[in-house]
């Protein structure tokens, strides 16, 4: 016969950590979320007809700071007939419960790359 109290208590825990984890979720889904907004309101005046973004990074030993790389289509075509396309980082800062764009800088998605990127070093070409 199993215990009941230690039943009870698997059953909390499983739940809290369940809990914990979609909050974990929600909150970096959130910051992606932000930092999409702030590169769309960065490029406005630039003709983009579709923005993604590709990856967002921070880093504890960072705090405060983000990396973030996106890909931009214009509304104008490339000598060949397609629509232009770009590959653009930035380098971001807390600003509030939100983000603002400190700089641009190269685009990766690797996460050793962006960590790189946000202490300042330069990718390799």
């Amino acid at each position: 016969m199993i215990n009941r109290k230690f039943l009870n208590r698997t059953l909390f825990l499983t739940l809290l950590l369940c809990c914990g984890t979609v909050l974990l979720t929600t909150s970096c889904s959130s910051n992606e979320s932000k930092a999409k907004v702030v590169i769309q309101e960065f490029m406005k005046n630039q003709g983009v007809t579709d923005l993604n973004v590709d990856s967002f990074f921070t880093d504890p030993s960072l705090p405060g700071k983000a990396y973030s790389s996106a890909t931009v289509t214009y509304n104008f075509a490339s000598s060949g007939g397609n629509a232009q396309r770009e590959f653009l980082g930035f380098i971001m800062e807390q600003e509030g419960s939100g983000w603002r764009i400190e700089r641009t800088t190269s685009y990766t998605k690797d996460k050793q790359q962006a960590i790189k990127l946000l202490a300042g070093g330069k990718l390799r070409e």
